[in-house]
């Protein structure tokens, strides 16, 4: 009997990872193929179990497109039943399709262990080259670096939040939510991106204890013994598109419901896969669909505007006609009003949304100005970062400068940690770092390159200083001696009598003291060596201050500025954009307000015709005033207004979309990858079971 339970247990999470990792064409182009898998929650430390439950379960994930990628990567995580990680193990899988001999790889994996036969590699830093033999290679390690995605697991009964120990075998209304952190981003076209991940997670639940089950995003299929559930999420994508949930709410987390009689589960799976499903695509596309929509729209705006400002035209001539005489003016007079009362209805349809549009624009603003505070802390690391308005500017402009000071401050750290506490010698180390960096040729470098340079310089200076110690010490004997062999005073007071003093106190030092000059002889090229060190350290620290901060301006590299310069051209134009829907608003307000003093104006006048003769010549006047204040209003304000806007982000979200789907294509390697080779990579997920005590193990009593 305990043999059928566990074969029943395993099918059951078979049936789970089956359904998060095969939504049809959304997630797989290659079915996954069922077989057997493995209910308990990993142990790596014994072995990667959750891996050969997958690769067991489901070798076509497990494969991948192996045949046409260089690199296939997945990283297999076991959780406990709260969600918190226990351990990963990345899987790699380099295809040799050319059959080479031996494959060049990247990997900041360690402990890594070949599990496909026992061809061997040799690694320098990060870089690897594998002696292949004309086969493909598999291996696994343990990840050096955070997950490029977390998920988190809550557990709720009848509302209350509750661990998983605390809400087994207890019976009620359960929620289990999927919730889900992406930690990577991507700048695409000056623009800050997080990754974008699609994500399914599922479990099964027994029916004898669950009933009413229902998943957001998703589906749950009932067999008549157990329920399949699956949801699908999106996390950061309403982030990465800029749009407002209240506007498309993209799903970014999957919420399991269901009334339990005795809550047990035997886990849950989550798959996260780069990119963006088909389903996701279609809803992208009505964004799309809406921003045309939109530029339809402010075409009509500007054909209407150009009808107003003709309409006005119409309305002086016809003003002018009501000075011609009384029986004109009487007929002429209820056209004119009937024409301004429809000039009034729409001006005042125009001005009733003038609020509502500057109050958009503002919350526009606040939003972008918020995301791009947001996203430049998350980039540098840095939670003082506050922009606005009215001080972008000058922030933008001083993180350049911070961020030189970073990287002064990182070499400085660096220095101390090895010894060198003193300010000026770090200052002299530094300077001939710089210095030996201008002679190799290098005027860029990437940080581990300036390290490097720094460690030279350091080994560098500690001969400078022993050459100093060697003379100081050693100098008047080296006279001395020299004396003895035949050197006058005025000899070694010239410039070559001084280096042959310097030389011969170094050689005594390395030598011990020794005045033999056979001795001190073989000991020419070392102390010649240190001597040398002793004029760079000395040449170092002639410029020391102006070096330490061409260096700096090295380690910070050219990245920062080039982004930080872009990001405040897109703030200028949404501010470009923000002035432009001030005055277009102002205008159509002024101009309502004006139209609705004719529009009484012409009531009057329309009320007789001795009154109308009299009123005639101050129509026209204020008919002219109208004609050109409408085309003042269509060219500076309303056209102005829709050039302005079309220039200033009508495709923002399509932009938006754009990058998004372009970082989809960049995927992330939690081990690394060589940048020549191509390659996909997947993160799955297995939480533990949640259980009841054995003292909760008879059936609960309670009914819905």
């Amino acid at each position: 009997m305990k043999r059928m339970k566990n074969h029943k247990n395993v099918k059951n999470g078979v049936a789970t990872l089956a359904l998060c990792l095969t939504v049809g064409t959304m997630y797989m182009i290659n079915p996954v193929t069922v077989g057997a898998a493995n209910k308990r929650p990993v142990d790596v430390t014994k072995s990667t179990s959750t891996e050969k439950a997958v690769e067991t379960s489901y070798p076509s994930l497990g494969r991948g497109n192996i045949s046409q990628k260089d690199k296939n990567e997945t990283t297999y995580t076991s959780m406990d039943a709260d969600g918190n990680v226990l351990e990963s193990v990345v899987t790699e899988q380099l295809a040799n399709n050319g059959k080479y001999d031996t494959i060049s790889d990247y990997s900041t994996l360690k402990n890594i262990e070949n599990t496909s036969g026992h061809e061997k590699f040799s690694k320098n830093g990060n870089n690897i080259v594998w002696n292949a033999k004309g086969k493909s290679i598999k291996y696994k390690g343990t990840p050096t670096t955070g997950l490029p995605v977390n998920v988190k697991i809550t557990y709720y009964l009848n509302g209350k939040k509750m661990s998983a120990k605390d809400i087994a075998g207890k019976a009620g209304n359960v929620t289990i939510r999927f919730d889900y952190t992406v930690n990577q981003s991507d700048i695409v076209d000056g623009k800050l991106i997080k990754h974008p991940y699609t994500v399914a997670s599922g479990l099964v639940l027994n029916d004898d204890n669950f009933s009413d089950i229902t998943v957001s995003n998703g589906k749950a299929i009932d067999d008549g013994n157990k329920t399949v559930v699956m949801g699908i999420a999106f996390p950061e994508m309403n982030e990465n598109l800029g749009i407002s949930r209240s506007k498309l709410d993209i799903p970014n987390s999957v919420v399991i419901n269901a009334y339990t009689e005795k809550f047990e589960i035997d886990g849950t799976y989550t798959a996260a896969m780069s990119g963006i499903a088909n389903d996701f695509d279609r809803n992208l596309s009505s964004v799309k669909g809406k921003a045309a929509k939109l530029e339809s729209s402010l075409k009509k705006l500007g054909q209407a505007s150009d009808k107003l400002e003709q309409g006005s035209k119409d309305l002086k001539a016809g003003a002018d006609e009501l000075a011609s005489g009384t029986k004109s003016l009487k007929s002429g007079s209820s056209e004119v009003l009937s024409g301004a009362t429809s000039l009034n209805s729409g001006l005042q349809q125009l001005t009733a949304n003038s609020a509502s549009l500057r109050n958009g624009a503002a919350q526009v603003e606040k939003q972008i100005f918020a995301n791009a505070t947001t996203q430049l802390q998350d980039q540098l690391g840095d939670d003082t970062i506050v922009l606005s308005p009215s001080t972008y500017a000058k922030v933008l402009a001083g993180i350049s400068d911070g961020a030189m000071a970073k990287a002064e401050g990182k070499m400085r750290a660096a220095l101390s940690a090895a010894g060198v506490s003193d300010a000026s010698t770090q200052n002299n180390i530094i300077s001939l770092a710089y210095n030996k960096m201008m002679a190799d040729g290098k005027s860029e470098a990437t940080a581990a390159e300036v390290v490097q340079y720094i460690q030279q310089a350091g080994v560098t200076a500690k001969e400078a200083q022993k050459a100093a110690g060697y003379i100081n010490q050693y100098k008047s004997t080296a006279v001395t001696a020299l004396k003895a062999a035949g050197y006058s005073d005025e000899q070694l007071a010239s410039g070559t009598g001084q280096q042959a003093v310097m030389l011969t106190s170094v050689e005594m030092g390395l030598t011990g003291g020794s005045t033999n000059l056979a001795t001190l002889q073989a000991q020419q090229t070392n102390a010649t060596k240190l001597l040398t060190s002793a004029k760079e350290y000395e040449i170092a620290s002639q410029g020391a201050s102006d070096n330490v901060k061409k260096l700096s301006a090295i380690a910070v590299g050219k990245d920062v500025p080039a982004k930080l310069k872009s990001l405040k051209e897109q703030l200028d134009s949404l501010e470009m954009f923000i002035a432009g829907v001030k005055q277009y608003t102002a205008g159509v307000d002024a101009a309502a307000a004006g139209s609705s003093k004719l529009v009484s104006g012409l009531e009057q006048l329309n009320n007789g015709i001795t009154k109308l003769d009299a009123g005639s010549n101050k129509l026209d006047s204020g008919a002219t005033q109208l004609a050109s204040g409408m085309t003042q209003l269509n060219e500076q304000g309303i056209q102005k207004f829709i050039s302005t806007l079309s220039k200033a982000d009508i495709g923002k979200i399509t932009s938006r979309l754009e990058a998004t789907i372009a970082a989809s294509k960049h995927e992330v390697f939690v081990g690394g990858k060589e940048g020549s080779m191509t390659g996909e990579s997947r993160l799955i997920f297995k939480s533990g079971e949640v259980k009841a005590s054995k003292e909760n193990k008879k059936p609960s009593k309670h009914k819905k």
